[in-house]
C-alpha cells in the first residue's frame, strides 16, 4: 500500500467520498499521531553523496533514534564500527570508511572521508517521514497497515462528530502502538507509552 491508496482505502472503509477534498488531512494527522506516540520502528534507507554536509560529515533522517547498522554497498562482511565523536578523528581522512561517529544534530560523520560515489545502506530505529506524493511508502505502513487507517479513520470521524465510530478507531490504533511499542522496548530499551486521547466525558482532545 502507498499513500494514494491508503486515502483511497480510508474513503472507502468509511464509505465517505464525499470527504476526498479532506482525507489528506485525516491521514497528516494520522502520522503526527504516529510521531507522537510511537517510541520508534525499525525502518532502512540509503545514503548517498546528496546526504553529505562537507567532508566525511552526512546528514541522517530526522525522524532518527538510534542507529542499528550502516554497511558500505559492494562491501562483504560487517558494518562500519561506530565510535564516540572525539575518537572518530584517530582515523585518516584518506582511508575506507571504516568507522562512524552519531551526533546529536541528526548528522554523522565517517572516517575514512566516502567518495562521491560510496553509496550506504543505513537501518535505523525512527519513525517515518511524512508522505507528500501517492506513490510514497514507506516500512510501517507496508507492515501495519492498520495503523495509518485506524488513525486517520479516527481523525474523520472526529471530523463528522462520530465519537463511538472514532473511539472504536482510537482502540485499534493504540492497541496496534502498545505491541509495537513493547516490542521496540525489548530491543532498544525504554518504556511504552500511555495514550494520549480520552474518548470519555472528559474529553482531552
Amino acid at each position: 500500500m502507498n499513500y494514494g491508496e491508503l486515502k483511497t482505502a480510508v474513503l472507502a472503509d468509511t464509505h465517505r467520498s464525499d470527504l476526498v477534498n479532506d482525507v489528506a488531512r485525516f491521514v497528516r494527522e494520522c502520522e503526527g499521531l504516529i510521531r507522537r506516540e510511537l517510541t520508534a520502528y525499525a525502518l532502512r534507507t540509503t545514503m548517498t553523496d546528496s546526504d553529505r554536509i562537507s567532508s566525511g560529515l552526512y546528514n541522517v533522517p530526522g525522524t532518527l533514534v538510534q542507529i542499528r547498522s550502516i554497511h558500505l554497498q559492494g562491501r562483504d562482511g560487517d558494518g562500519l564500527t561506530r565510535v564516540a565523536p572525539g575518537h572518530i578523528r584517530r582515523l585518516d581522512v584518506t582511508s575506507d570508511p571504516w568507522q562512524y561517529a552519531q551526533n546529536g544534530d541528526n548528522t554523522i560523520e565517517f572516517r575514512g572521508v566516502p567518495s562521491t560515489t560510496h553509496i550506504f545502506d543505513l537501518l535505523y530505529y525512527g519513525t517515518p517521514a511524512p508522505f507528500v506524493d501517492d506513490i510514497d511508502e514507506n516500512d510501517l505502513l507496508t507492515d501495519h497497515e492498520g495503523l495509518y487507517m485506524a488513525g486517520s479513520m479516527f481523525y474523520l470521524y472526529l471530523h463528522t462528530q462520530d465519537r463511538e465510530l472514532a473511539a472504536d478507531q482510537l482502540d485499534v490504533f493504540n492497541g496496534i502502538i502498545d505491541t509495537l511499542n513493547e516490542s521496540v522496548a525489548r530491543k532498544i530499551g525504554g518504556s511504552g507509552i500511555a495514550p494520549i486521547y480520552n474518548m470519555s466525558s472528559r474529553s482531552s482532545y
